[in-house]
């Protein structure tokens, strides 16, 4: 989930492009020979064919370009395309490569990072492989069929005591990011006026998102009706960090 935790930390918010009224492409279970990496979202954006939509093989993550992620993610999710272009922007100086195969950012260079909603420790070395133990972990920690803002804080505080290694301040902080985008992405309704202690996460498309890394359409999920934009992320963020020092007891 490395990739998608780097949006946590992009704060510059464009102009709304016109929201794409295409129906969804459908879900292709990857090949052996096809390249997936420790993100679910462009895991998910590869599997429906939203990568390198231009040629025969978007389905193959490889040879993706920043653009190619920015496109996939505003098409697919009605998300700003700079949820794409500026985390992808950041991770491609970091490995040195003007392209890359989603394989490619199992690295530290490429957002690689411990305590990880779905992923082993960076220590496995295997980032690119689903842990399905640390998925269950996730939803257990709710107690009700959402994941909420105190759960995603429960989740949190567990990981960032109990990984190996332990989580840096900054890798502590995109992990916040990280469950806010989760959050902002699976969310049943979201409207930017209301309560954010009040957004809540439907664990059963949760749970397929994150084991399948497919869009859970069955379990009622759907592209944002209205572009969502970087700045949405901040409020959510701040709330799973107030509920993490109030279950430290240190707020």
């Amino acid at each position: 989930m490395r990739f998608f935790a780097l949006l946590a930390f992009v704060a510059a918010c464009a102009a709304s492009p016109i929201a794409s009224e295409a129906a969804l492409k459908p879900y292709v279970k990857p090949k052996s020979s096809d390249s997936r990496g420790p993100c679910p979202l462009l895991n998910t954006l590869a599997n429906h064919g939203y990568l390198l939509v231009h040629t025969f093989s978007p389905h193959n993550g490889r040879n993706i370009s920043v653009q190619d992620i920015g496109d996939a993610i505003f098409d697919a999710t009605n998300w700003h395309t700079d949820f794409g272009i500026l985390p992808a922007t950041f991770a491609f100086q970091g490995l040195g490569l003007s392209s890359i195969k989603l394989s490619d950012l199992n690295n530290p260079k490429g957002g690689e990072h411990p305590a990880s909603l779905t992923r082993k420790d960076a220590s496995s070395g295997d980032s690119n492989t689903i842990d399905a133990t640390r998925v269950a972990q996730l939803l257990a920690d709710s107690k009700t069929d959402y994941l909420t803002v105190e759960s995603l804080a429960k989740t949190r505080n567990r990981l960032d005591t109990t990984s190996s290694p332990l989580p840096t301040a900054r890798e502590i902080s995109i992990g916040q990011g990280e469950g806010a985008l989760l959050m902002l992405l699976m969310r049943d309704t979201y409207v930017r006026s209301s309560n954010i202690s009040t957004i809540r996460a439907p664990k059963d498309r949760t749970k397929v998102w994150l084991l399948e890394e497919r869009f859970p359409t069955a379990q009622g999920w759907q592209p944002a009706k209205e572009t969502v934009q970087l700045s949405d992320t901040a409020p959510i963020s701040t709330a799973i960090v107030d509920s993490q020092a109030v279950q430290r007891g240190t707020s």
